[in-house]
């Protein structure tokens, strides 16, 4: 299934279909209300939302249609899938349930965490196989629907340019004292002290790698200091200029910053370029199959909604 396509929840996350309060019925297949408080306190945690923390009533209402319009949509693909005989197979469930019993590291805690959701072991395995299959039928919708050209791909690639462009950049070592930002001057000029004497020492011909293992403060320490190649955009301000103004292999001044002080070396510049339509023809293809792969299902969903009896029986 595409990324970001899929209209089925995470499975650790998903809410039984036990039927209490009927909220909604989709060819008489009751949702109940305890299914859909249970999704509508999946989306308020994908959305860091605190129910007691909503501002506007609109909000939870707005969180609960999203939940139930889920809900629907899962039931109907369900649905959809045993009039197209795509249901799971055993091995399927099989395999989707050992990764669940892997992520959650063992099979008690799994166990601790479907009890939670309100399934027994039973009931889940049922659920499971539900949001596989519907997940097989909105997979088979794009797949069917769903075509992108090589003149989609090159007509994506020239008007959008800056997509594909790669700004220079610079690989760079980076040695720093800090300083807490409530340090005195006293402080500070030790730690400056400490700086200098370690640029003395890279003059005099130390390895600088070593000296940032030995002496940085930076999180880069445990690779000597090495940063992964950066645009100019994306260093640190007070260290952008030297970046860019010294050659490889040169190191600079002592640099101060809020941070405290910094040393960094020019490993290796790295032109701009541009990505060509050979290394991007991929890439832009999953993208477009995606983008429109989501547009297409919400149109078929529409479409099935219209084509099956969908009945709201309480106001949201």
């Amino acid at each position: 299934m595409h990324r970001g396509l899929t209209l089925v929840v995470a499975l650790a996350a998903a809410a039984p279909a036990v039927a209490q309060v009927p909220v909604a019925r989709v060819n008489g297949v009751v949702i109940s209300s305890e299914t859909l408080d249970r999704r509508f306190e999946d989306h308020l945690r994908a959305r860091n939302m605190n129910i007691a923390r909503l501002q506007r009533p609109e909000q939870a209402r707005e969180v609960k249609r999203a939940a139930l319009d889920e809900l629907i949509n899962e039931e109907l693909l369900w649905q959809q899938a045993q009039r197209e005989n795509r249901v799971a197979s055993d091995e399927d469930v099989d395999r989707a349930l050992a990764q669940a019993i892997e992520r959650a590291g063992s099979r008690e805690r799994f166990l601790r965490g479907v009890a939670r959701q309100g399934f027994d072991e039973a009931g889940y395995r049922r659920h499971v196989r539900r949001m596989l299959s519907a997940d097989r039928v909105a997979q088979a919708i794009v797949e069917q629907r769903v075509d992108v050209s090589e003149r989609d791909i090159e007509a994506f690639y020239r008007a959008n340019p800056h997509a594909f462009s790669q700004p220079e950049r610079v690989r760079l070592g980076e040695i720093l004292i800090a300083v807490p930002p409530q340090a005195d001057a006293a402080e500070r000029a030790q730690a400056r002290a400490r700086i200098e004497a370690i640029a003395a020492q890279l003059a005099a011909g130390q390895d600088f790698a070593d000296a940032a293992r030995r002496h940085s403060d930076h999180p880069t320490r445990q690779w000597g200091g090495a940063h992964d190649p950066q645009a100019r955009d994306e260093i640190a301000a007070p260290l952008r200029a030297a970046a860019f103004a010294l050659r490889p292999g040169e190191t600079s001044g002592v640099i101060e910053s809020e941070s405290g002080f910094h040393l960094i070396r020019v490993e290796e510049r790295i032109a701009a370029a541009v990505v060509p339509l050979e290394a991007a023809r991929e890439p832009i293809r999953r993208y477009l199959v995606d983008s429109r792969g989501r547009e297409t299902l919400a149109r078929e969903l529409q479409a099935l909604r219209a084509a099956n009896r969908v009945e709201l029986l309480v106001p949201l």
